[in-house]
């Protein structure tokens, strides 16, 4: 009997002394060096899985970037052309031009919000802004095209500068007059068309 009580001492008394983890004290009749190798797993499959919530939170994070919402900014209607470049490199955009002296019209923005969800779902990147009617750009757009009307981009056009005439300009298209979800979509398409020009919707539908 004190054979074994001392024993139980020894064995309680190796474990802590060593590895303090109760994966090296629970299990009786392992080596030394297999409860460290034990422990070791132990903690490395923590560790990845640690790291697997920290990836999946970056994601997260960044999907959320990818919402329309969060690339609107009605309240703070574009500066110009030019200040949308960095984000029409990467997404394809809707331009909003409201008539001259007053604010954007709830149903149009509304329209297209709808358009930019419908195309999210469908695995495209759109943003959508208000044109500031005080830029030099809007005065030079709406000469050539009466507002109210959106200006869709196709992602990657170049916006440096406002085109010359932007009812022929390669990866464009205007929607007035009719101004829906439905024609900004067949405007998109239109857009994403690099041998096509602007398509004026909606007198007709590209196709």
């Amino acid at each position: 009997m004190d054979e074994k009580i001392g024993a139980t001492n020894a064995n309680k008394a190796e474990c802590s002394s060593g590895c303090k983890a109760a994966c090296c004290c629970s299990s009786n009749g392992i080596s030394k060096r297999g409860k460290i190798i034990l422990c070791l797993i132990v903690a490395i499959a923590a560790v990845i899985v640690i790291a697997h919530g920290i990836i999946q939170k970056a994601e997260a994070e960044s999907d959320m970037g990818q919402n329309p919402s969060d690339l609107s900014l009605w309240s703070e209607p574009a500066a110009s052309l030019a200040s949308l470049n960095q984000v029409a490199a990467q997404k394809d955009v809707f331009l909003y031009l409201p008539l001259t002296d007053q604010g954007p019209d709830d149903k149009i923005k509304d329209e297209i919000e709808l358009a930019a969800s419908k195309a999210q779902s469908q695995g495209r990147s759109i943003a959508f802004f208000a044109l500031d009617q005080g830029s030099e750009d809007y005065g030079q757009l709406t000469s050539q095209v009466p507002a109210p009307f959106v200006l869709v981009i196709n992602n990657g056009c170049n916006l440096s500068s406002v085109p010359s005439n932007i009812t022929t300009e390669t990866g464009m298209s205007i929607v007035s007059g009719d101004i829906s979800e439905e024609n900004l979509l067949y405007a998109l398409v239109a857009a994403s068309r690099p041998t096509a020009g602007c398509c004026s919707l909606p007198s007709t539908k590209c196709c």
